[in-house]
């Protein structure tokens, strides 16, 4: 068993607070190849080489190091492409070492999938790695569904960068690991650039979620927009980070974080730290977060009119969750993804 630190907050907080970074222990590791082998050589992207972005440099070299699944989407100029990749582990397969790099080309649009599935008796490791490279005036979609059993750890990391004009849109939906891992960083470094985040978590039994975003602002009329909404049940824990931060010269930029958590149990959880750093004067930020039970005059009513308890909780974490998971705009996903919600909330799981 190894530990490594991770997840280190942005600017540092009072350490009693226990928010400022994370340990990670990670476990023994066979080093087994993966059943897929994928693209067998990393692409050189010179853009993320003097950035800092994943969980930490120990992960990010774990990944490279045991790398056994790699993956290059990429689109030529002006085209429209769609992928998408699901990566099952199982009592055969339980350790994933995935690099996935997405390149957009000027003027190109690419829609990215990757459905995470394990399921057996064994624990699974997983440390997953997704560079995003948007070129001028460039859309990238990505989706990343996780749909980890709790028997697993799961380690992903994520970098985006951006040129001129480039739009990126990130969504997760993590829905289930034993001890869930995961960091966002945005480098908006072209002008009129953009990213946003909508994605959902759900925590059940004594699944434990550490989720850092940083989104930052360093191109002229650079926009950005983090939205999570979550729900914890039984013995569940989250600890949730977010970083809107403006760099000198990031004139004219606007940005927004937001996190809502509802807790369905008193026994969950929550911890959350919304920050935001300016070094320029010319630049409009907002930031929220909350966290609390039901609102009970929503239950009320929706129970007199002949709704069970359960499925009143249901319906309000639903309409929560319902814009990330209509942007699939994929029928079969949005169901699975549906179902998966459903089972979770479902009292007895």
């Amino acid at each position: 068993m190894t530990n490594i630190i991770g997840n280190e907050i942005a600017f540092k907080t009072f350490s009693y607070l226990k928010v400022n970074e994370t340990e990670i222990k990670i476990p023994e590791i066979k080093g087994k190849s993966y059943k897929e082998a994928g693209e067998k050589n990393p692409n050189e992207i010179s853009e993320f080489e003097n950035i800092k972005y994943g969980i930490s440099n120990e992960v990010l070299e774990l990944n490279r190091k045991y790398l056994n699944y790699y993956n290059l989407y990429k689109t030529s100029l002006e085209e429209e492409k769609e992928d998408f990749k699901l990566l099952e582990l199982d009592d055969n397969y339980n350790e994933l070492f995935d690099l996935h790099d997405i390149i957009a080309e000027k003027d190109s649009k690419i829609k990215v999938i990757i459905d995470y599935t394990s399921y057996g008796e064994n624990n699974k490791f997983r440390n997953s790695v997704i560079r995003v490279l948007a070129k001028e005036n460039s859309e990238v979609e990505l989706f990343i569904i996780a749909r980890d059993d709790n028997r697993s750890l799961v380690l992903e990391s994520i970098g985006v960068y951006t040129e001129d004009g480039a739009k990126v849109a990130v969504h997760q939906y993590e829905l289930g690991a034993s001890k869930l891992y995961t960091n966002y960083k945005c480098e908006l470094i072209g002008e009129n650039s953009s990213s946003i985040v909508d994605s959902i978590y759900f925590g059940k039994e004594d699944e434990y979620l550490n989720m850092n975003y940083d989104m930052i602002h360093r191109g002229e009329k650079t926009e950005s927009d983090i939205l999570v909404n979550g729900a914890l049940k039984d013995n569940s824990s989250k600890n949730f980070k977010s970083n809107l931060q403006f760099i000198e010269g990031a004139k004219g930029a606007v940005g927004a974080e937001e996190e809502y958590s509802i807790l369905l149990d008193d026994t969950v959880r929550s911890v959350s730290v919304p920050l935001m750093l300016a070094h320029e004067d010319d630049v409009v930020g907002n930031h929220a977060s909350s966290a609390g039970k039901l609102d009970m005059d929503q239950i009320f009513y929706l129970m007199s009119r002949g709704i069970s308890l359960e499925e009143a909780e249901s319906l309000i974490v639903e309409s929560k969750f319902s814009r990330a998971i209509d942007s699939l705009n994929n029928e079969e996903l949005i169901e699975e993804v549906w179902n998966s919600v459903r089972k979770i909330i479902k009292r007895g799981n």
